[in-house]
């Protein structure tokens, strides 16, 4: 398997999972893992491996687990220098409280690339105080990169897209009321 295709410094969208608006009917959001867990296999021994142990989570694509990062929905992102010339991420994904019974913290270290894209709100949309311009995770896709791996995570409202030598995922109980 070859490392995720690079135009001009843009990464392009995910190479295996399918995301896909169906506007007939009642508009809607396809959500097909499926290819991505076809070529899992193939695509493990080239990951290191903290990425590795996150992309192979049998709940991870298992959109009735507990542990499914659909839904799930940005809390902080911190970027830092990490000394010895390399820099590090921390994104804190909340759960969503009717899904999740935890919050998921990806670490990722010596990151290489860190890109944010948040689509264009159209003319006429309601903007409420709760309101996350990203929104929630949708899925995302783990892949070998020349230094690592390279992490996409599609939002309904944007894609986070992270190049690091490796990443570590913690799920982090929630407390419940």
């Amino acid at each position: 398997m070859e490392a995720p295709d690079d135009r001009n410094g843009w990464w392009l969208l995910m190479q295996f999972v399918n995301i896909r608006s169906e506007p007939e009917g009642w508009p809607s959001n396809v959500l097909d893992p499926a290819p991505y867990l076809e070529a899992l296999p193939e695509l493990l021994p080239q990951l290191p491996a903290g990425a590795r142990a996150y992309a192979s989570d049998p709940g991870h694509y298992d959109f009735a687990s507990l542990r499914c990062v659909k839904d799930l929905r940005i809390g902080s992102i911190a970027l830092r220098e990490a000394g010895h010339a390399q820099i590090s991420i921390d994104i804190d994904f909340k759960a969503n409280e009717f899904k999740h019974d935890a919050s998921l913290l990806i670490r990722y270290a010596d990151v290489t690339r860190w890109e944010i894209s948040v689509g264009i709100l159209g003319e006429g949309v309601r903007i409420w105080p709760e309101s996350r311009r990203l929104g929630d995770v949708q899925l995302d896709e783990v892949l070998p990169a020349p230094n690592g791996c390279l992490h996409e995570v599609q939002m309904t409202g944007g894609t986070i897209v992270v190049a690091c030598r490796d990443l570590r995922a913690e799920w982090v109980p929630i407390a419940r009321n």
